[in-house]
């Protein structure tokens, strides 16, 4: 595909938890990292530049102010490209990040043409020392590209419009409520209507129409 005639697809995702950061002598950033996909726990390789990792690491509070000192440290002294930053060997944990969209895109040169790989060979891709699995469809792995984060936007609705949504429609109600807050929030902060309601998952005409409505039904 020629690069003019690429559109990212976006993706939003709530939360974001850091194991590694590799730094090379190029001016962008690549993650080691789990976030939620489709409901299930996965690893991906998340890409970002200085600002961005900046970004994230204030968003994280106390513990990414620990590790913005600790990546300062590392730099300020002649370091090897690349070098492995083991997050959540040196602290303990992971770098945790929640509370914020965090928009993701598939970057372009990663789309095809990726070889296979032996399964007994040394050099086993990093995921599966995770114990997670290799995306065998479209692409060898997980990989993003970071457009943008800012605060989730939280529906919380005070009281319910009508008596009907109660029961068993009342979660399914507020889901879709949420993901039109969704939409909202990535409007303001700078997506078109198409793109933001990509990032909220609401492309569908019938799906958007139902959260907007979702989001009326509660007060």
């Amino acid at each position: 595909m020629d690069a003019q005639d690429y559109t990212p697809r976006y993706i939003q995702i709530n939360e974001l938890y850091i194991d590694t950061v590799v730094i090379d002598d190029t001016e962008f950033i690549t993650l080691w990292c789990f976030t939620v996909l489709d409901d299930e726990y996965k690893f991906v390789y998340l890409g970002c530049d200085f600002g961005q990792l900046n970004q994230i690491l204030f968003a994280a509070g106390d513990k990414g102010r620990e590790v913005a000192l600790h990546l300062a440290e590392v730099l300020d002294k002649p370091y090897d490209s690349p070098t492995l930053i083991p997050v959540k060997e040196k602290f303990g944990e992971y770098l945790e990040l929640t509370g914020h969209d965090i928009i993701v895109y598939e970057p372009l040169a990663v789309e095809d043409g990726l070889e296979e790989y032996d399964e007994n060979d040394e050099e086993m891709p990093i995921e599966h020392l995770f114990g997670g699995k290799p995306n065998k469809t479209r692409q060898k792995y997980l990989i993003y590209q970071l457009d943008k984060l800012y605060p989730s936007k939280v529906f919380e609705p005070e009281k319910q419009a009508a008596e009907e949504q109660t029961g068993c429609f009342e979660d399914d109600s507020l889901e879709m409520a949420q993901l039109y807050y969704d939409y909202l929030n990535a409007v303001e902060n700078g997506y078109s209507h198409c793109e933001a309601r990509q990032v909220a998952g609401l492309e569908r005409e019938l799906f958007f129409r139902m959260a907007r409505k979702a989001s009326e039904l509660w007060r």
